[in-house]
């Protein structure tokens, strides 16, 4: 198929997505549970999704203590509730399909249900239930510890692996940003016990702390109704919660990591607007548009990389942009990146790279919308960056980007880049790792 062609099918599909986006916007409702915060979204598909956030991420424990919700949120999502027996628990999910999972980042925690309508009110009360009075039996403390133990251990010899969380754990070197949300080898080795895991969930599964969405085929009312009569007991809390999110903008810095690897590995990341803001998403097509060049200059000209990539993080409330690169020329790969972004911020990006960009940034954007649980995710999650109703502006705020916004927004940012190098020392010198030009902020 013609590039021409797929240029088309792209824009019909962004159109008629657009189309029914603005024709039948679906209802959505908020409710106060005594302090509880719910958004409901109705849904004709036959699954429903719901899904609790837990408020603070990172800033909700101290750095010896990293790992503890993903610790405490995969034992009630493994566990159930204590007036079950584990199997019988997850017996009774398989029996009428239903899943719970739940994952843990630096901004917040969820525990999510997914079930078919049919079957909502009895996966709904097995869900509520685990969360109410979660088992906490040792055996599944041990089990599941050892498995992240695991995984923080394998994450040791993945470079990428390691590389994320070196970089995350320099650049923010002193925030709450600098944890690791799954844990390190010694917080969960020798310092996270079970009882410390029940202190944390007393002190921060309550009412102000958390909020609540559901998509699905459900009456609001009837919803209402059965959350209030199934999370009645559910603790108030003291009306002191707040989203914290860094504030700092990311300085210029460099960590080098001496491992005798056959590639050496390489991120820089610099500041990036604020999520859940019209300048978030100038910047996202800004930056998609950068992977692009890196990819075409990178591997496809100079064949310096397999995967070159540039972008800026998604689920996170304090956002970052970020460049990539495994090569094993260090020096002529950091040359290049660095040219390619003083390139578009002296000179700025083209026309006709924007609008082809807005129609496959949609595009995945929709099919990334195709569940109920993607869509329970994106309402939580825009939830942090400020109200979920700012979902519902994306397709439009993407649709009205004008050239002069990507080139201002990438104009202002990008100056100061903290890099991260893993791979052999010998090949690399601080000269290297340049910083961007310093752009004066574009007027738009």
């Amino acid at each position: 198929m013609k590039m021409k062609n797929i240029g088309i099918i792209l824009a019909l599909f962004v159109f008629v997505f657009q189309g029914v986006n603005a024709q039948e916007a679906p209802k959505t409702v908020e409710a106060d549970l005594e302090g509880m915060k719910l958004i409901a979204r109705e849904s004709v598909k036959g699954t429903v999704s719901a899904r609790l956030f837990l408020k603070g991420g990172v800033s909700n424990y101290h750095e010896k203590y990293s790992g503890i919700e993903e610790l405490m949120f995969s034992m009630i999502a493994e566990g159930g509730p204590a007036d079950m027996s584990k199997q019988e628990y997850q017996q009774s999910l398989e029996k009428i399909g239903a899943r719970i999972g739940s994952s843990s980042g630096y901004d917040y925690s969820n525990i999510s249900l997914s079930c078919i309508r049919q079957y909502w009110e009895e996966a709904f009360t097995l869900y509520s239930r685990a969360i109410n009075n979660p088992a906490f039996r040792q055996e599944d403390f041990d089990l599941i510890k050892n498995k992240l133990i695991t995984a923080a251990k394998q994450e040791r010899t993945n470079p990428d692996a390691h590389l994320n969380n070196l970089s995350m754990a320099n650049a923010w070197e002193g925030t709450d940003y600098a944890k690791k949300p799954s844990g390190t080898l010694e917080s969960l080795e020798k310092l996270i016990t079970l009882d410390i895991l029940k202190e944390h969930y007393e002190r921060l599964m309550v009412r102000d702390k958390v909020f609540m969405v559901v998509v699905g085929d459900i009456d609001s009312d009837e919803l209402t109704k059965t959350i209030t009569e199934l999370w009645k007991d559910f603790p108030k809390g003291k009306g002191e919660s707040k989203w914290v999110v860094e504030e700092n903008t990311l300085k210029e810095g460099l960590i080098v990591e001496d491992r005798k690897i056959e590639t050496n590995y390489i991120k820089g990341v610099f500041s990036a607007p604020a999520k859940g803001t019209e300048a978030s998403i100038h910047n996202a097509l800004a930056m998609r548009i950068m992977g692009k060049r890196f990819f075409e200059e990178l591997r496809t000209k100079r064949s310096l990389s397999y995967a070159p990539a540039a972008g800026t993080t998604g689920y996170i409330a304090r956002p970052m942009n970020q460049i990539y690169i495994s090569t094993t020329d260090p020096e002529q790969s950091l040359g290049l990146m660095v040219e390619l972004i003083n390139d578009a911020k002296t000179k700025g990006f083209e026309k006709d790279e924007l609008e082809g960009t807005k129609q496959s940034f949609l595009t995945g954007y929709y099919m990334g919308q195709e569940t109920n649980a993607s869509i329970s995710m994106s309402l939580g999650v825009n939830e942090i960056f400020g109200g979920w109703e700012k979902m519902d502006l994306f397709t439009e705020r993407v649709l009205n980007t004008k050239l002069k916004d990507i080139n201002a927004v990438f104009a202002e940012y990008g100056d100061k880049i903290h890099w991260t190098y893993l791979g052999k020392e010998e090949m690399v010198n601080p000269d290297f790792f340049k910083q961007p030009v310093q752009s004066k902020k574009i007027k738009k």
